[in-house]
């Protein structure tokens, strides 16, 4: 049975048994940030299980769901390719009910698939359920009829499950397959042994249980089911054959690395069969993030795919597989499994250009600390010691950016380990010391003692009645007993009209004037933040002029009574700076209407990734896989200007999250949205969920103007553009910089481009000029050299030699002159060796060495780089370095001639 055929007979047998058809949700998961990816079937049911959504909109599902185990706590990273079963894409077969059929029928559903439709061996099924799971074993042993002897009664370390450390949970019993394969050869086990011979096929967890704060367990009014089964387990059986890798969803891959590499898996080659099977799996995961749009970076879900993805690289190397080849790799992708999972086409468009990126950025960065580690290695060997220091590799992760994970699989494959005890202390404390340093310079993240604020300034931005400060704090959240004359501080209140930082939008700025003990202050408010549990901070500066008045006109004694702090809370008013507010609102428009724009101009593949606003900038950062051209540009600020001079009423809904989805407006897709969200539409242009302040018509924008595109990362474009008054005021800007290029030109505006024009002809005329004279010199000085090479004695006779010094040579410079020199026909014959120096201005000392015969260039660098503290290297027919010693120009040419002679 073939991959296709199963997924198509499991939701047959499910839809069959009453059970809705749902596609499979995204790899990443829609606001649960618990887990990094998808990682199994239940995930987008979660919400249905812990009570979230009361009540589910079917009462019965089954899925096929794509999931990934990479990253976070579930990390199947390591072992991909060291095993035959660990993968970091796979697919979830799975059937879920809520609160509607329980035990039973999941038992009996189970039973009858294996048996009636797949048809296994029986013989060979075993299965395990809790052992304080009476009816769970009853329902195994009476219903069903299952061998007594082949029901293992389990611990709840195997056999219950949990979300977390409170909420729903239940028994689970798991379905195991004896294939009689053992990787570690085993033929006398049971299926509590992880040799991989007892395959668990099928998982089903019976949430009947909720575990509250103490521990305890109570019935769940409606109990419900999740199961899950692996596809590319249930393939391995179905097909026969001894492992995941040996199905139908890996062979198409292995047999074309084969065909490029000549090899054959499952050969006898245990290094090749590692590295075919890390290609064959991270080129799915690869195809699969990128069609999800995630982009390689050093943080996140980003970090994770950047770590699979050189991993991916390293060992097509090895195999000398090339770029070209992954990329058809890439394409098999969509051969396989496109027809399931049709977003796996343009997941292949985006997948080869970030892997000619990761490729060419693996060369410059990572291939260098390969390298570093492999001559440790040898270091090592010839020291006859097995493990490599933890403070070598963590040097290489914090200067080269080298992966850990990296050094680990070299490490093993050249039979060393790594001291990562060692390696784990100098990460933590890294970690701890950035920490340190952000909280010392960050925001609150929480303040105690004080009610969550209520935002209400989406209409009214000055609220002088009702609103009550109830905590002056410093920036460890501290409570503040004495106000500082023009001292910083964090100010929280119960409502207030400033929209603290959030959604992309900088803080609102403004005044807040309050009482303190008898007298009224005014704080100038710079910033507004939100704290992780609710609360809305102002930071403002406070000035106390009329204390210090009170203290000389009435005594110090007599002004500390009248200025004792206030019991809080106090009464104050609140007023944002209006000119500021309606800014800021016309940027954040403008950045819905942008996204507008790149989306028909570009597809609807387009999806944000990030923005800011604040009064006098926006920017929007998006996934595309290229620099947008000058005519796309123009394309996006022409629609944008055309929706705001349609003047569009600007219309904001409180709906609940479904109807909001169900209404089409764009959202992230892994944040978690409350149950009633704010969708803000602008006539039919663009429909989004957003918290953030905005125009009531986009008139009110005025005009805008992209001032600048570029890159963030991998994948992921960025444009910066201004509207109103702040395109005035860059216009103003890109105006005296034409009229002060025209005068250094002594042109006027209008001829600025001509005049530049021919300035950068006759630039490159002079360029060509230079470069013929360059030649003649270096023929000329060519024929001076060949004149003065000297006769050096070495162990194997005589040889030739040269050195030469120059000042203010560059390194390109004197590469030009050996190639002249050592192209002369008159060139010294048999074994020969050139030295030239230069002093670069005084900063740099470059040495060249060309070699001839016998003679190694790269032991003549080293010995160089050994006398001189220099560093460089190359190969034994022409090796370069260079040291920050200028002193030893003098000396130089008696160090090198003492390393020749």
């Amino acid at each position: 049975m073939k991959s296709n055929e199963l997924r198509e007979i499991f939701i047959k047998f499910f839809t069959g048994k009453g059970h809705v058809q749902l596609p499979s949700s995204s790899l990443i998961p829609a606001g649960d940030d618990s887990i990094m990816f998808t990682n199994a079937g239940m995930v987008q049911f979660k919400d249905y299980f812990t009570g979230v959504v009361q009540q589910a909109p079917m009462p019965r599902a089954v899925t096929v769901q794509k999931c990934m185990r990479a990253g976070g706590k579930h990390n199947d990273l390591e072992n991909v390719g060291k095993t035959s079963r660990h993968h970091t894409f796979f697919e979830m077969l799975g059937n879920f009910s809520f609160g509607d059929y329980f035990k039973k029928d999941a038992v009996l559903f189970a039973y009858e698939f294996i048996k009636d439709v797949i048809e296994l061996d029986l013989d060979k099924i075993y299965v395990t359920v809790n052992d304080k799971d009476e009816d769970g074993y009853n329902i195994w042993k009476n219903t069903v009829g299952f061998d007594e002897n082949k029901i293992y009664r389990l611990g709840d370390e195997t056999n219950f499950w949990q979300m977390g450390e409170t909420g729903p949970c239940g028994y689970s019993s798991e379905i195991f397959y004896d294939t009689g394969y053992s990787e570690a050869g085993h033929t006398d086990c049971d299926i509590n042994c992880d040799c991989g011979r007892y395959l668990e096929i099928w998982n089903l967890v019976f949430m009947e249980f909720n575990r509250d704060k103490k521990g305890d367990l109570s019935k769940l009014p409606r109990p419900s089911i999740d199961t899950g089964m692996g596809l590319e387990r249930i393939l391995r059986i179905l097909q026969n054959v001894k492992s995941n890798y040996d199905t139908d969803v890996f062979t198409p891959y292995i047999k074309e690395i084969d065909a490029v590499t000549g090899k054959r898996y499952d050969g006898g080659d245990e290094a090749y069969d590692t590295a075919a099977r890390v290609i064959s799996d991270h080129i799915r995961t690869s195809v699969f993030l990128s069609a999800e749009s995630v982009f390689p970076s050093n943080e996140g879900r980003g970090y994770v795919f950047r770590r699979i993805l050189r991993r991916l690289i390293r060992y097509s190397l090895k195999l000398g597989i090339s770029l070209d080849n992954l990329k058809y790799l890439g394409n098999i992708v969509v051969i396989i499994m496109g027809g399931f999972y049709p977003e796996t086409a343009d997941g292949l468009a985006v997948f080869e250009k970030i892997i000619s990126e990761e490729y060419e950025r693996f060369n410059d960065t990572v291939g260098l600390g390969i390298k570093l580690l492999e001559e440790k290695i040898i270091e090592l060997k010839e020291k006859k010691q097995k493990i490599v220091p933890g403070e070598f590799i963590f040097k290489l992760y914090d200067e080269k950016g080298f992966p850990v994970d990296i050094a680990i699989d070299m490490a093993e494959e050249n039979g060393f380990s790594i001291d990562l005890k060692a390696y784990d202390e100098l990460m933590e404390l890294q970690k701890k010391g950035s920490k340190q340093k952000k909280e010392k310079n960050g925001v609150p993240e929480t303040v105690s003692g004080v009610p969550k604020s209520l935002f209400k300034g989406y209409g009214n931005i000055e609220n002088a009645a009702n609103a009550d400060i109830n905590g002056i704090f410093d920036e460890d959240g501290m409570p503040v007993e004495n106000i500082k004359d023009g001292g910083f501080y964090y100010i929280a209140s119960d409502i207030t009209p400033f929209y603290p930082e959030g959604g992309g939008q900088s803080g609102d700025r403004g005044t807040i004037k309050f009482n303190y003990g008898k007298y009224s202050l005014s704080a100038s408010v710079s910033d507004t933040f939100k704290t992780k549990n609710g609360v809305i901070l102002h930071y403002a500066r406070i000035f106390t002029e009329s204390m210090k008045d009170a203290e000389q006109n009435l005594g110090a004694a007599a002004a500390e009574e009248m200025l004792a702090p206030p019991v809080f809370p106090v009464k104050a008013s609140f007023s944002v700076d209006a000119e500021l507010r309606k800014k800021t609102a016309a940027n954040h428009s403008a950045v819905h209407l942008l996204q507008s724009a790149l989306r028909e101009i570009l597809g609807s593949r387009v999806t944000q990734q990030g923005s800011f606003v604040d009064s006098e900038r926006l920017r929007f950062d998006f996934s595309y896989g290229k620099p947008l051209t000058d005519e796309e540009i123009r394309k996006a600020e022409v629609l944008v200007n055309g929706y705001i001079f349609a003047d569009l009423e600007v219309k904001t809904h409180e709906l609940d999250v479904q109807t909001a989805l169900n209404s089409g407006a764009l959202h992230f897709f892994d944040e978690k949205y409350e149950d009633t969200v704010r969708v803000v539409s602008m006539g039919t242009a663009s429909k989004e969920f957003c918290g953030g302040t905005h125009v009531s018509r986009t008139g009110e924008i005025g005009f805008f103007k992209i001032t600048g595109e570029s890159s963030v990362a991998s994948g992921i474009r960025r444009i910066e553009a201004v509207t109103g008054f702040n395109y005035l005021d860059y216009l103003y800007v890109e105006e005296d910089n034409i009229v002060n290029i025209a005068k250094l030109l002594n042109t006027s505006k209008s001829e600025v481009y001509n005049r530049i024009i021919k300035l950068y002809y006759d630039y490159e005329l002079l360029e060509k000029t230079n470069e013929e004279l360059r030649s003649k010199l270096n023929s000329f000085e060519s024929e001076r050299l060949i004149k003065s090479f000297k006769t050096g004695m070495a162990a194997a006779g005589g040889f030739k030699y040269l050195i030469s010094k120059f000042g203010n040579v560059s390194g390109e410079e004197l590469k030009e002159l050996v190639n002249a020199l050592s192209s002369r026909r008159d060139f010294p014959e048999g074994d020969s060796v050139v030295v030239f120096i230069s002093n670069i201005k005084d900063e740099k000392l470059i040495y060249i060495v060309s070699a001839k015969g016998s003679i190694d260039a790269s032991a003549v660098i080293k010995r160089i780089n050994s006398e001189t503290g220099g560093k460089g290297g190359g190969k034994k027919d022409f090796s370069q370095g260079g040291t920050q010693d200028v002193s030893k120009f003098d000396v130089i040419e008696k160090i090198i001639e003492s390393v020749l002679l």
